[in-house]
């Protein structure tokens, strides 16, 4: 056992001489042995014998670290550093806080891994001002969408760009990145603060440092094993009184219907289905099942990591990583698992040269169904006495098979699951080196390669069921057991390789009271990419998924893409006193996308910080004010939104060729702008950064106001030209709002700490014009029609659809024989789709070696189109069409035109004709009338709870090679609160994150999973 030696002392503050209570003593080099002095400012800690020297840190205070003796006093100097901090500032350069004239967030890797999540993104919502992150989808490993102060562009790319060690990275790189890899995370939230990266971060940017080993000597192990259940949070309502019947007027049980609009449920066994060829049926009782919801499976996610981390003094550091997640979701049979690796570190060559280098490789597996839609919708809309969760067995049970499934309209969803199947490989490899020359105090040098590049290969099958004749002659021409299952196989293979080039000249000066700091940098990005596709309908050997395992010829397809972008760019720090602080930026790009003439385009940027604290003496001298600063911003920044050959109409093969050995192609109907041009963004930003308490009130405001011209956008042409559009820059966007943060510490003492956080962000995001011929685009819509757009004059996006005709006093207009209602002809704007206003909240209480953190979200000002609404209608599964039990009833808040009078009076007492089927379920007076299914977005939601405690020291010192032990329970998104008329989904669900470059928000469906709640456990050693 290790000798350990008591230590003793006092810590007083420099400025008043007064003891300072709760400050955190610990042993240099061990986050466990540690004490907090108490109200005295007095403590007490024993230490291995190993151990050299303590470190104080307290929030206010300049961290202190002072060689061990057995009775030590120790003072600690007011934080006169917090905006000396130095912080990343955009292009791999740094910034001291109090110099940046831009707004930006930096997040530890503790804020970001509090609630253990796999994917990165997940930490991060709720926690920045500006950042909206929406979970998109549902699922192993869930798709996220990144998106800092709005959406600017009408169709391109509205998501921060993503950077890691200074390369930049594809957004999916998130999804495969290991999270306690990450050393911190910046938000630079606006273009200005991110100019130097050029006009891929005209939305943002978010900066990933990753860890790159011990500062200082020694070396650390740690081990970690996190295990997370997963489990369905919310199902939309449908309603358990009624079972099978489609009938209108009576409600008649039919067997085989899928309607549930047959009698209430009474608990006698009736048959379901058609016969069987015995002559038996199989019988159930008639009562709600509560299959539907016992459908899904608890998921798992188990995830292992292990990191080394060394130092030398004056020789450098290393951080060397694993981990290995694999996980199973709530869809039956869906699995998936990510193995990572990562080195990265610093090596002193000498005193004038340095080099950084950082490598992670990332493999990850999927094997899910290709049928998740389907079956989420199958499984709500089946009749609710039918018990599906008994049909798992469908190779061998003849009720659970497709032949004797019950269902005339939809297969059996674990079928569904089991025989159309998808194993994707995705192979990750990202990459950085940097070699740093300082020849001389006041100047150094910069070159820098990185590397980012996806491989990766899909295979998608269904396989062969020939259906029985005797179940097939049964089946009615509509149904699906008329139509065998031929099965199918597609191979596809793609790569992405991006390489990133930059070679930076740093210089700096001061004369007299003013410092300039000069920054040249120059960059060549290269993209390249390619896709290859093949697949083949109709197998002729069962459970051989091969191309060749067919009669039929395979259609295939490939694309390829070579793009570069050159950039040379200038920064000038000018700052005067040390409290005024001058930042100019100008870029020039060159992009090989445009046209020659139009390739290269400057766009610069301006900021101002203006430390009050420092510079007005009334305010320096009020004691309760640690620091106050002023921040003003400007910056210009164009976005390329075409991809690579785009400038000239290409040919594709056309339908039916070739034919007769001839082949035939069809041009695009697309026509382009020889003259296209980037979209160009103009932002002005105000703001200010106080300190207060020595630091217990911490407060940020910022006020913003951006434009988004020459957006790229497809307008109409005359059909002469042969073409249906014409591509050209025309439009502008514009975008005010609000980023404001607060935090607060009212509670520090030996053993208690307290910490309240808020943020708070205002979107105002509105289409200014789009052209001459176009008032409004299609982002994404549902047949034609209700979907999501953008329209002149109107907020970005908006959801229109087709709404119930009404008199002048907004009454609803119905038959006034019928009871019915009716469609308007054109569209109206239902409501904007973007949130326009997120609040997120966190609490952090410490409690000696206990840390209880919570984060909660909310969001409001938009709403959402529920498309699954008129399917749940139509079925009647969904509770909407009980809420007159299948009575008739009065459509309310309605009126009819009295011929008498020639007006419109009120309905009190004209009924629909049918308060079953022949209402709910046909289009003209229910499910064609698009805002029946608009319901508020508004949510709130308990991001994250976390609860862990650090085994005590005195406890860890009794094993020889166990530097400290940590374990927490947490959970993340374990409550949602919703509006009462939001009976269908999770609002950040999107149904349009694939259209319109994921602009066409607003929009749910029965597409994904329904959303999950995570909760699980944590073991940390630290060796």
């Amino acid at each position: 056992m290790a000798q350990e030696r008591a230590i003793t002392g006092v810590v007083k503050a420099s400025d008043d001489g007064l003891p300072i209570p709760g400050v955190t003593v610990r042993v240099s080099g061990s986050a466990n042995i540690a004490v907090q002095t108490g109200g005295d400012g007095k403590f007490s800690l024993k230490v291995p014998s190993s151990a050299k020297t303590l470190v104080f840190t307290f929030l206010g205070y300049e961290t202190k670290e002072v060689s061990i003796a057995s009775v030590m006093n120790v003072t600690l100097n007011p934080d006169t550093k917090i905006l000396n901090e130095v912080v990343v500032s955009g292009g791999g350069l740094t910034a001291r806080k109090k110099e940046l004239g831009a707004n930006q967030t930096t997040l530890s890797n503790d804020a970001v891994t509090v609630a253990k999540p796999t994917n990165v993104v997940a930490g991060l919502a709720g926690k920045v001002a500006g950042l909206n992150v929406q979970s998109v989808g549902s699922g192993v490993n869930p798709n996220y969408r990144v998106v800092l102060r709005g959406m600017r562009s009408l169709t391109g790319n509205n998501e921060a760009l993503i950077v890691i060690d200074n390369v930049i990275v594809p957004n999916s790189i998130l999804g495969n990145l290991n999270p306690d890899d990450i050393e911190n995370l910046t938000v630079l939230n606006g273009s200005s603060a991110a100019a130097l990266y050029g006009s891929a971060a005209s939305n943002g940017a978010l900066i990933i440092v990753t860890k790159k080993g011990r500062k200082g000597d020694g070396f650390d192990i740690k081990v970690s094993n996190t295990l997370t259940l997963e489990q369905v949070s919310f199902y939309p309502e449908l309603q358990k009184q009624f079972g099978s019947g489609s009938d209108n007027d009576v409600q008649i049980y039919n067997p085989i219907e899928n309607q549930q609009y047959g009698p209430a449920f009474d608990g006698v066994v009736r048959p379901i289905g058609r016969v069987f060829p015995d002559g038996s049926f199989q019988r159930v009782p008639y009562a709600w099942t509560n299959a539907k919801y016992n459908f899904w499976d608890t998921g798992y996610t188990n995830a292992t990591d292990f990191s080394v981390s060394s130092g030398s003094a004056g020789k450098g550091s290393m951080y060397a990583a694993a981990q290995f997640v694999t996980a199973q979701g709530t869809t039956p049979g869906d699995k998936f698992n990510r193995a990572t690796a990562r080195v990265g570190g610093t090596r002193i060559i000498s005193d004038k040269l340095t080099f950084n280098y950082s490598v992670n490789y990332v493999q990850n597996r999927y094997d899910i169904t290709t049928q998740t839609s389907n079956i989420y919708n199958y499984l709500l809309n089946a009749p609710g006495q039918v018990p599906l969760t008994s049909y798992k067995d469908w190779k061998n049970d003849i009720y659970a098979s497709p032949n004797g499934y019950f269902n005339a309209y939809y297969n059996n969803p674990y079928f569904m699951a089991d025989n159309y199947r998808q194993n994707t490989r995705n192979d990750y490899f990202v990459g950085s080196s940097e070699l740093k020359y300082k020849p001389l105090e006041w100047l150094d040098f910069t070159g820098r390669l990185g590397l980012t590049t996806q491989n990766a290969s899909t295979k998608s099958y269904s396989d062969i069921f020939i259906f029985d004749p005797f179940y097939a002659n049964q089946a009615g021409s509509s149904e699906y057991k008329k139509q065998n299952i031929l099965g199918g196989v597609t191979d596809s293979f793609s790569y992405t390789t991006n390489i990133v080039s930059d070679f930076i000249v740093h210089g700096q000066k001061k004369v007299d009271d003013f410092k300039f700091d000069l920054t040249v940098l120059g960059q060549l990005i290269q993209r390249q990419a390619k896709n290859e596709s093949a697949s083949v309908s109709g197998l002729v050997t069962a459970g051989i998924f091969n191309l060749g395992n067919s009669l039929n010829n395979p259609t295939a397809s490939e694309s390829s893409s070579l793009t570069r972008s050159y950039g040379l760019s200038g920064k000038l720090d000018i700052g005067y006193k040390d409290y005024l602080f001058l930042t100019l930026t100008g870029r020039n790009d060159w992009v090989s996308v445009l046209a020659p003439e139009n390739r290269s385009f400057f766009y610069p940027s301006a900021t101002l910080s203006f430390v009050a604290s420092e510079a007005v003496d009334f305010i320096k001298n009020i004691k309760q004010i640690d620091f106050l600063k002023l921040r003003a911003g400007w910056s210009k920044v164009g976005q390329v939104n075409i991809g690579a050959y785009s400038l000239v109409p290409t040919f594709s093969q056309a339908a039916g060729y070739p034919y007769n050995g001839i082949g035939g192609l069809s041009v695009d109907n697309q026509l382009v702008s020889a003259s296209l041009k980037p979209e160009m963004t103009t932002q002005w930003e105000i703001g200010t950064d106080f300190s207060l308490y020595k630091s217990r009130v911490n407060v940020g405001f910022t006020y913003y106001d951006t434009k988004t011209k020459d957006q790229t956008v497809s307008t109409g042409v005359s059909s002469a030209t042969g073409f249906s559009s014409f591509l050209t820059n025309t439009g502008q966007t514009s975008s005010r709002g609000i980023e404001a943060s607060l935090s607060v510490v009212p509670l520090r003492t030996k053993d208690w700490e307290v910490t309240v956080g808020s943020n708070y962000s205002h979107y105002d995001n509105t289409v200014d014009y789009i052209s001459a011929d176009l008032n409004q685009l299609t982002l994404g819509a549902y047949g034609g029609t209700v979907g999501s757009y953008a329209v002149a004059g109107q907020q970005f996006p908006v959801i229109q659809g087709k709404t119930h005709v009404r008199d002048n006093q907004g009454r609803i207009i119905v038959n006034r024989f019928t009871g019915y209602p009716s469609a308007t002809t054109g569209l109206s704007i239902l409501g904007q789709a973007n949130a326009a206003h997120i609040l997120g909240l966190n609490l952090n209480v410490s409690y000696k070696g206990f840390t209880l953190y919570g984060s909660g979200e909310y969001r409001s000002g938009n709403v959402i189109y529920n498309a699954g609404g008129g399917t749940f209608d139509f079925s009647g599964a969904g509770i909407n069409t009980v809420a007159y039990n299948r009575d008739r009833f009065v459509i309310p808040n309605s009126s009819y035109l009295d011929p008498a009078t020639n007006t419109y009076v009120a309905n009190t007492n004209i009924t629909v004709r049918d308060g079953g089927p022949g209402y709910w379920t046909i289009s003209g007076p229910r499910t064609g009338i698009d805002e029946n299914y608009v319901t508020s977005g508004a949510f709130w939601k308990v991001r994250e709870l976390s609860l862990s405690y650090n085994l005590p020291a005195s406890v860890v010192a009794k094993t020889k090679f166990i530097k400290g032990a940590k374990i927490s329970v947490q959970g993340r998104n374990l409550f949602v609160w919703l509006p009462k008329t939001n009976v269908y989904t999770d609002p950040e669900y999107s149904d349009g994150n694939g259209v319109s470059s994921g602009n066409a928000i607003g929009l749910t469906n029965l597409s994904q999973t329904p959303p999950s709640r995570y909760y699980g456990a944590t073991l940390t050693i630290n060796l």
